[in-house]
């Protein structure tokens, strides 16, 4: 055995930065302990490449040879992330670099919250739990071919088959490379849950992080200088005002298959329900490896995998990855799109490409356009400063209006019609006058957003990654009547969620064959109904701003977020075999009832748009049930309006 002296030698050898030598057989255990409640603002401000590592390693030392002479017995154990590292390589300090940033983020409020997700413990007993399967962990087979959305697993709830544990998204035994992104991190924890070289594995990781600041970049990359060998770091462009890298995409390279996986949560042990707090969905896809070592040629790919790429590529991910991307078969994504925000300021094709602009054309591509009348539940865990012209301009988005087209007839119609009374405007008729005065843009949403009581009557009682300012939404501007309560069906969960259901009615083209659908009125197509999943939260920051670039002479598409998801269609088969339908906010009649017959509507008396107004067949809308076998709803459903009740202020203390 060796020396005292030997083993104080070694220990500072492995622990010094670039070190990478091969001697000795001892594993250097690396722990960043969190004492409860210590607030992130009491951590030292200087940097890390400052700090005496040498010191540090002896004084540790020193102090675990005294406590083993002195007693044997355990210290108590806080809350503590531990990588055994046989090379040495300190992972704490990059860790406690990412988390120092993040909590530059928000509030001192915020920050306390989350410190309580993290490490908070469930005492309630758990219910039908069973451990995840080992073969959960290798599956060489494309187990979700056809794309699927599951909800997060969490602790102390019951597992029904339609939630997953991280674990089961990565397969971590036969996972080769994984490209990971999120806005909040905890890397210890990520990868702990990878089998990587230092875990005894050989997978590969690139962390796709933010990182505005370039003196942080730099600061990063040397503190992950020793782990190159299996981690890169890829840091999107942040120019001018874009001030959020958001985005949640998994691109998961095993043997025989490519795993894409869109998540609403970030790399955070609460956001997917280790602590049974927080509640999350996952889109997840497996697409095959091409035959004989081929690749695909990038303009013949569907449009999916497309805009993927142009995504990567936005984000200056390495060549080799994407280009390892062209080795698998995307045709199981032709009804289907990738839908993103690419941080920056876009013009013509790659505009259209991008923010509204690309859920609108996704819209198009896949032939949702729909009426005026389309329905959007929006359940979203952070809101911006909202509008009615922000939501204009989400909803005919969502309808699959060219947005440009519409800007440039509207500029066009107003230089026309200034001094002409609205009866006497171009394209006006006074039917169509009528209408708009006697319906809203709020009439067609609901924000699902929970309020103070429902935060504090859950499971976490705080939250600091569901955000909302008093400020907005005290504004004379802010549409708080579209707000409905987020109340989980699983009790106790709070929501970190971005799910965007939209519901109505196709118009029908000239020619076009009427299927005998005896619901469908003149000029009214058939039923239409789709869902977005990903990372987008409902904000002007996270959807970009269409304007008019007069220098440029030209549209362009201002985007200050990175964000990306998934569109997918409800199938018409389902669609045409939907027997609720619902008119108005929230109230539902069934599919056969005669137009005028109230005994067979259930109404809700809390949603405000329901004044009891004749509503013709042609203006009702699929029910929310329609969504079940795609995404169900993880919420209830219509939602309680506010009504003298105060949503979740993240940056406020509890009363």
């Amino acid at each position: 055995m060796e020396s005292d002296d030997e083993d104080l030698k070694t220990a500072i050898a492995l622990s010094m930065a670039g070190s990478q030598s091969g001697e000795g057989s001892q594993q250097v255990k690396c722990e960043a302990a969190t004492t409860h409640g210590v607030a992130f603002a009491s951590m030292p401000k200087v940097g890390l490449a400052g700090i005496d590592r040498q010191a540090m390693e002896r004084d540790r030392l020193a102090r675990l040879a005294s406590r083993k002479l002195r007693d044997t017995r355990k210290a108590p154990k806080l809350e503590t992330t531990t990588v055994d590292m046989p090379s040495g390589a300190r992972l704490n300090m990059f860790s406690t670099l990412v988390q120092q940033d993040q909590a530059t983020r928000k509030s001192a409020t915020a920050n306390a919250a989350n410190i309580n997700l993290k490490t908070k413990t469930k005492t309630v007993p758990i219910e039908d739990e069973f451990p995840t399967a080992s073969s959960m962990l290798r599956q060489p087979k494309l187990a979700y071919p056809h794309g699927v959305v599951k909800k997060t697993w969490a602790f102390g709830h019951g597992r029904t088959g339609d939630d997953i544990k991280l674990e089961e998204v990565l397969e971590p035994h036969t996972l080769r490379t994984a490209v990971l992104s999120a806005f909040q991190w905890d890397p210890d924890w990520i990868l702990s849950k990878l089998k990587t070289p230092p875990n005894g594995g050989s997978t590969k990781c690139v962390f796709i992080m933010q990182a505005k600041d370039d003196a942080l970049k730099q600061q990063m990359l040397r503190e992950t200088e020793d782990k190159r060998s299996f981690l890169r770091l890829c840091f999107p462009p942040m120019p001018g005002a874009v001030h959020c890298m958001h985005s949640k995409l998994m691109l998961l390279f095993h043997p025989t298959k490519l795993r894409i996986a869109i998540p609403t949560a970030n790399l955070l042990a609460f956001d997917w329900g280790e602590t049974g707090m927080m509640e999350n969905s996952v889109f997840l896809l497996d697409l095959p490896l091409l035959p004989n070592d081929t690749q695909a040629d990038k303009s013949s790919l569907p449009a999916f995998a497309q805009d993927l790429l142009f995504f990567l590529e936005q984000q200056t991910l390495d060549q080799d990855i994407r280009d390892g991307v062209l080795k698998f078969d995307f045709s199981a994504t032709t009804r289907m799109r990738f839908v993103h925000t690419a941080g920056g300021t876009f013009y013509g094709e790659e505009a259209a490409r991008t923010g509204l602009l690309g859920l609108s054309r996704a819209v198009r591509d896949l032939n949702l356009q729909t009426a005026a009348d389309l329905h959007l539940d929006f359940a979203a865990s952070s809101i911006g400063s909202l509008n009615d012209d922000f939501l204009r301009s989400l909803h005919s988005a969502a309808r699959g209006e060219d947005l440009i087209a519409s800007a440039e007839a509207t500029a066009h119609k107003a230089k026309t019609g200034f001094f002409q009374p609205p009866a006497a405007r171009p394209g006006t008729t006074p039917k169509a006058a009528a209408a708009a005065v006697g319906s809203s843009i709020r009439d067609l949403f609901r924000i699902y957003f929970p309020t103070r009581d429902t935060v504090q009557a859950s499971t976490a009682q705080a939250a600091g990654t569901i955000c909302l300012s008093r400020k907005w939404y005290e504004n004379m501007s802010f549409p708080r009547s579209i707000f409905r309560d987020y109340v989980s069906v699983r009790k106790g969960l709070l929501s970190h969620n971005k799910i965007l259901y939209a519901r109505g009615k196709r118009q029908r083209r000239t020619g076009e064959d009427m299927d005998g659908d005896e619901d469908e009125g003149e000029g009214v197509g058939r039923d239409v109904a789709w869902v977005y999943v990903g990372s987008a939260n409902m904000s002007e920051s996270a959807w970009g701003k269409l304007s008019f670039d007069k220098k440029a002479k030209g549209w362009k598409m201002g985007c200050r977020n990175w964000e990306c998801g998934v569109l997918l269609p409800v199938p018409e088969e389902r669609l045409r075999g939907a027997t609720v339908r619902e008119v108005g906010v929230g109230r539902k009649v069934k599919r056969e009832t005669v137009e005028g017959e109230d005994s067979e509507t259930e109404s809700d008396d809390d949603g405000e748009g329901d004044t009891g107004e004749a509503i013709g067949k042609e203006e009702q809308v699929v029910g929310m049930e329609v969504f079940d076998e795609l995404v169900k709803p993880p919420f209830e459903y219509p939602g309680r309006e506010y009504k003298g009740r105060v949503p979740w202020y993240f940056q406020e203390r509890m009363r």
